[in-house]
Order: C-alpha cells, then structure tokens, then sequence
C-alpha cells in the first residue's frame, strides 16, 4: 500500500468514528438504546457516502502526493542535466547538496566524499549527533560491499564497528546508498531509503539512479585534477617558506608563516609549534594559532607530557583519531577529537613539536601527515639557522638539507594516471641522487586527448631540480590554452632563457595523443627520440623538433604527426636509460633496448616497465645508476 493511500485509510476510518460518536451523544438524550441507535445511522452513513468520503480523501491525497513527486522528478532532472555540464569538483557537489537538500527535506541524511583513504562529512540535515558528526570513516569499512548494489541496509557486508552502526541506527540513518567511480565507492549517502517518497515512483528513482552512477565517475575524475592543482600548491607554499627560511632569522616570524601555510593547505581548528627550552625539559610556545588566548598559559608542556611531550621524547610521529581513548594526551580545548605531532629533528637532534587538532574524529590521514613532514622538515631548517652565529654557515645547512626533499620533488611528477579512452600508460623517473633532474608529465585533455612530456636538465643537484620544477610549473600553466605543440615548447623555450644561468639547458619532448584521431602529434626539443614499436615490426623515432630549451631565444620548433594505432607501444626516456653501464663500461645503449621492448611487445605497459627496469639493473649488477632514469610507456589497446 502507498504512503497516501495508507494515510487515507486511516483519515477514512477516523471520519466513521467521528460520526459513530456524535450521533451517540445525541441519542443518548433521546432513544433508550443509543449504542444501538448510534450504529445503525452510521452504517447507514457509510453505505451511502463511503465512495463519496473515499473520492474526496482520494483526491486530497493524491494531489498532494503528485506535487512532491513531480517536484522530485524536476529536481532530479536539473541536477542530472547540471552534472553533464559540470567542469569543476565543487560544482558537482554544489548541484548534489542542492538537490538532497530539496528532495530529501525533512529526513535525516549525512552525504560523504573520499579523501585519500577516508570519506568526510560534506553535508547533512537533520542529525543532532556530535560525535556522529564529528566523525571521519575509513574507506577499507566498504572495501566487501557488492560492487552493483544500489542500496545496502543495515550495512550488510560493511566492516563498519559496531558502535558507528550503533549511532547510525540511533539517527535512522540504516541505509547506505554508493556513489561509485571507476575502482571503488568515490561517495555514499546515509539515509532510510524506505522514507523516501519518490521511491516508489519508477521515472524518479530512475533518475537518481543515473545520478547516483554518474557522480562517482565525475567526482572521481575531477578529483585527479584538483589532486594536481592541490599539489603545485603544497610546492608553492614550500617554496614560500624556502625564501622565507633564506630571507629571514627571525625564529617567531618564520614559524608564524610556517603555521598560517598550513592553514591553507589542511583545514585544522587549531595548532602550535613547542620548541624545547635551553635545559632540554621543557617546551615552550613559539607559535599558535586558533587558540583562546585564555588558554596561553596551558601551552607550555614539560618533555614527556602528553601526545607533543612523548613524540619530542621518542622522536616518533603520532596521530590519535579520538584523544578521548588516548594513552598521553594532554587536553587543552575541550573540542577536541583529533590530533597529530611531529618531532621538529635535524641532524638527529629534537628541537620541537608541531601539533596541529581538529574537532573532527580520525580526521589527520596518511597525506596530511606527508604534508607536514615537509613542513616541519622546513621547520627544523629554520629553527637551526635561527640558532647560528655565522649567517653563511647557516644557509650552508639549509642547503645540505634541502638535498633531502628529494620527497617534495617527487610529489610534483604524477603518480596516478588518468584514464584515457583505448590508452595505457605508465611512467617511472628514479633519481641516482636524492634530487632528480629528469622529468615527465601526463595531461589529460578529455577522455580521448592526453599530453606527455618528458625531459632531461642540464648538471645536477639543487639548480637542475629547481629547473625541472619550472619547466613543470610552465608547461602546467599551459594546460588550458589552445596553443599548438610547438607553441608550448616555444614558450617553454623564452620562459627557460630568461630565467635560468646562461649555459645551462633541457632536453624536452611534448606531445598529444589524439585517441579519437590514432595519431600523436609532437615536437622534440633535443631530447632521445622516443620510439613508436608498430604491431608490424616497423620502428619509428620522433625526430622532429628543434633545438634544447633555454639555450638560445625566440627559436622555431616543428610540429610533426605520426600514426598510433591499436596494438602500438610509445616508449620515451632518457639518457641514463641507454647509458647505463656494467662492470666493463659498456652502455646498455639504444639497440640493447629496442630489442628488449620487441621481444616483449606483448605485455602490458606496467608489467614491460617492470621488465625494462630489471633488465638495466641485471646489466648494472644492481649498481646504483649514475644518471638519473625516466620512462614513459602508453600502448594503445
């Protein structure tokens, strides 16, 4: 039985108890048996306006029943129709929330996105729960969810701890409702699916559906990018406080700057730096930020006190998901339900602490802690060239440790490859220092254009690292123009001549695949041609281009076009591949290399990288490569 007619029936039963009722008040002063009187006109009553009552009820009801279905429809098909034409990650969780905002008025409901390896709190209504809302949920509870499941109730097949099911029962938030991207559930929504009137219509619920596996997709394609743009920020913001490190020894200065940096880069409630006072046993404020300055006089811990005391006494990172269990923890704000600490160390020595908290439970994952390993990396930095006399002693350091962000250049190349129609790619740049001066880069375009560049900086060391980060930062500003392949590189070319020591150059090459059209189009800027393996034998090496970047101004690079056909493999790379030498001095060289690739022309993209990388360092008797050692490998499938 629908909702409306459920509530009609009871409306209908109502109406004859009212009507059994008031003629049983009025008989009672009349006829001497009034329970008998009064049943009698009602039966009466009923048989000859039952159909008419029912009509009318009928009618109120469906009107009403109509109206909201309709309207659940109207807002379905915006937001269906929104999400097609939707090009940022926020708009498409703007038109989401908009629509379960409207649709779902009234209800408990709590909506949920992946971040890294956990799914956080976006939106909800109705839910009166702290601690509910507070919480952050690990991505491995649904890791055993069936992968075509629309709704799951009561969490069937979830590992989700009893006490969160717990909560979620007590809020009637008992189904769970994927949005799923292309490897695992990107979203979910948290509601009783059974309380949702449009349900039970077919056209409605067939529009969300189509919502509800399109989101996933778009959001989690979308992600990727806003991954990379986040990440050329963490570099941006790192840089910033290099110059500020190299500009400045004003201890207090540097690490307010450090602090209001992170702001921008993790949504903490509040965080301090500690800095271990001259006897070792105490640490002290320096700096702070969210705080209640009636708190001030609480930020002032002894070594071995609470979670910043232990990690400055261990030299060990820690990261409590609800302080409220926790073993050493020292509260200072009651809101608290997260928090992380990091030991301020160089050369093996404990400074400080930076600590940062969030109101939220679980909410510091794998990469804010990356992140902030970097920064109190910088920290630590600072904190030394504070602490000498000798000002050019001090930056002397500061360079010797930036050698070891070697992590920070890493996370500028591109680890997860996007998915490009008929298209498998794969890459790997393995640095023979801590620092590399190869680089590469994946572009997506669309979901049939893709752009790769690899490239090869002149020296080594900090100068060339600094180099391939700009050629990056370069090419990446690029992205959104319409300018030719040559056009890029000629760009490239000026933007690397007026900003780096005269003498000093890159290899380059950059080019488009056009899946749609089976070609690549491209131009080679000095750089080791990168071979195109033909499904017939034939071999072909992009040649055509110019001369390397940064060498000379205002050159002219030529754009070439070659054919890229099912079953062909692109393999790029540079010099440290071919020139990589064993015991007695010999190159693996070109040759060496084509062969390996033909022979092994049937394998996947991953698993022919994995070979080629095995096979230089049974040619090096696992020697560590003198040069540093880029590939990138896309076979069309």
């Amino acid at each position: 039985m629908s909702k409306h007619n459920f509530l009609g029936t009871i409306l209908l039963y109502l109406i004859y108890i009212l009507f059994f009722y008031t003629i049983y008040i009025a008989a009672v002063q009349i006829v001497p048996y009034p329970e008998i009187t009064a049943a009698a006109i009602t039966l009466l009553l009923v048989i000859t306006l039952q159909e008419r009552f029912k009509l009318i009820i009928k009618k109120f009801f469906a009107k009403r029943y109509y109206s909201v279905l309709t309207e659940a429809r109207q807002i379905l098909e915006t937001a269906n129709s929104s999400l097609n034409s939707a090009v940022r990650y926020h708009e498409v969780t703007k038109y989401l929330v908009e629509a379960f905002t409207k649709i779902f008025s009234g209800l408990p409901y709590a909506f949920y996105l992946l971040n890294k390896d956990k799914y956080h709190l976006v939106h909800y209504d109705n839910i009166y729960d702290r601690d509910l809302l507070s919480l952050d949920i690990k991505s491995g509870y649904f890791n055993n969810l069936p992968a075509n499941a629309l709704v799951v109730e009561n969490f069937k097949d979830s590992a989700l701890p009893g006490s969160i099911i717990e909560k979620l029962s007590a809020a009637d938030l008992i189904s769970l409702l994927p949005f799923r991207g292309h490897t695992q559930i990107f979203a979910f929504l948290l509601i009783n699916h059974k309380r949702i009137s449009f349900f039970d219509d077919k056209e409605a619920k067939r529009n969300f559906v189509k919502i509800q596996k399109k989101a996933g997709k778009i959001l989690e394609n979308m992600a990727l990018l806003m991954d990379l743009e986040k990440k050329n920020f963490e570099t941006h913001k790192l840089i910033e406080v290099s110059r500020k490190i190299l500009s400045s020894f004003d201890i207090k200065n540097i690490l307010d700057f450090i602090l209001s940096s992170l702001k921008s880069l993790i949504n903490y409630d509040t965080a301090v730096i500690f800095l271990l006072d001259k006897s070792g046993k105490r640490l002290l404020n320096f700096s702070s930020e969210g705080y209640d300055s009636s708190l001030d006089n609480r930020l002032h811990l002894k070594v071995g006190q609470g979670s910043c005391g232990w990690v400055v006494k261990t030299k060990q990172i820690d990261v409590l998901d609800d302080v409220r269990t926790a073993e050493h923890y020292y509260e200072i704000r009651p809101e608290t339900r997260s928090q992380i600490s990091i030991p301020l160390i160089f050369d093996e020595k404990a400074l400080g602490v930076i600590c940062l908290e969030s109101n939220r439970q679980a909410f510091f994952n794998r990469n804010v802690s990356e992140i902030l390993q970097l920064f109190a990396h910088q920290a630590s930095i600072a904190i030394h060239n504070s602490r000498q006399l000798d000002i050019m002693l001090a930056k002397k350091a500061y360079e010797h440790e930036l050698v070891n962000a070697g992590t920070v250049q890493q996370r500028l190349l591109v680890h997860q490859f996007p998915h490009i129609q008929d298209l498998s790619i794969t890459a790997v740049n393995i640095p023979s220092k801590i620092i590399s001066g190869d680089l590469y880069d994946i572009i997506k375009f669309n979901d049939y254009t893709v752009g790769i560049a690899i490239g090869d900086v002149s020296g080594k060391g900090a100068p060339a690292a600094l180099m391939m980060t700009l050629i990056l930062a370069g090419l990446r500003s690029q992205k959104k123009t319409f300018l030719t392949v040559c056009d890029i590189v000629c760009r490239l070319n000026n933007l690397l001549y007026e900003s780096i020591i005269e003498g000093k150059y890159a290899t380059f090459f950059y080019g488009i695949f056009a899946q749609d059209q089976n070609k690549l189009i491209y131009t080679n800027a000095g750089h080791n041609p990168p071979i195109i393996f033909k499904t017939t034998g034939e071999i072909i090496r992009l040649t055509k281009g110019g001369i390397v970047l940064g060498f000379l101004a205002n050159q002219e690079y030529i754009q070439n076009e070659a054919a890229f056909n099912k079953g062909d493999i692109f393999l790029a790379y540079t010099d440290g591949v071919t020139e990589t030498m064993n015991r007695s001095e010999e190159e693996f060289g070109e040759k060496r290399l084509i062969e390996l690739v033909k022979s092994n022309i049937h394998l996947s993209v991953f698993d022919l990288k994995e070979k080629i990388i095995e096979e230089l360092k049974i040619f090096s008797d696992f020697k560590k490569p003198d040069d540093d050692i880029t590939l990138i490998i896309c076979k069309h499938d």
